[in-house]
């Protein structure tokens, strides 16, 4: 009897153990790990791009040589040169007030030749104290007023410059849109400067400046002296001479 107790026992615990044997282990949820890829990097800010001011003068390899106002015999210090000869005449302009006017101008010439361009520069200057008084026509009383540059492009081979390129890369691309463009000249102002460029042909390129405030300068000067209250005042300090 105890046989069969035993027996039986032994049969039901072999069973326990294939049924538990025979489970199903319930999957698991992995604990997150933390991402190992590494993030695109943030891309740079862009940045502005940043117009060139117009030149106040004429420049020379980036280096100022003749400034606006500068006078004639400074001017002539300063350039490589100083052996080229002045030009002096005399403008006669009428004025509304029924008066001609004799404006005294100089201007001095300079040729640059360089690897891809032969330039002829003319630097212009004006006597505007000689408005006030006649004794101001020393060299000392002219001052620049004005830049002509013409531009000469060499043959360089393959690729070939154009004058439609030095336009493009030098003056609209670093100076922005121009405020007019008449007569086929691109216009720029600014409170200092005058700048017009043009193409003449496929390898001349023709740059005029001119300062504004030299410019206002004389205006002030003939408003000064030619107009009708400027007549009148010049006329009181001739009747102080007279003892009456």
């Amino acid at each position: 009897m105890k046989l069969i107790i035993y027996t039986v026992t032994i049969i039901v615990c072999l069973g326990c153990v294939s049924c538990i044997g025979g489970r199903t282990p319930e999957p698991t949820t992995p604990e997150p790990r933390e991402s190992t890829s590494v993030r695109p990097a943030s891309k740079p800010a862009r940045t502005t791009f940043q117009l060139k001011s117009l030149p106040e003068g004429w420049t020379v390899d980036r280096h100022p040589v003749a400034k606006w106002g500068m006078s004639l015999p400074t001017v002539m210090s300063n350039v490589m040169d100083s052996a080229q000869t002045v030009e002096f005449w005399e403008e006669i302009i009428d004025l509304p007030t029924g008066y001609k006017l004799p404006l005294k101008r100089s201007k001095v010439l300079f040729q640059i030749i360089t690897r891809l361009t032969i330039e002829t520069v003319e630097l212009h200057f004006i006597n505007v104290d000689h408005v006030y008084s006649s004794t101001n026509h020393e060299p000392s009383h002219f001052v620049l007023n004005g830049v002509v540059r013409s531009i000469e492009l060499k043959p360089t081979g393959f690729p070939q410059l154009t004058a439609a390129d030095v336009i493009k890369y030098k003056f609209l691309m670093e100076y922005g849109t121009p405020q007019e463009f008449t007569d086929g000249f691109h216009k720029y102002e600014n409170d200092q400067t005058v700048l017009k460029v043009r193409e003449l042909d496929k390898s001349h390129v023709q740059i005029q400046m001119n300062s504004t405030a030299v410019d206002q300068k004389l205006r002030i000067a003939i408003d000064d002296i030619y107009s009708e209250e400027g007549i009148e005042y010049q006329k009181k300090l001739l009747l102080r001479s007279i003892d009456i």
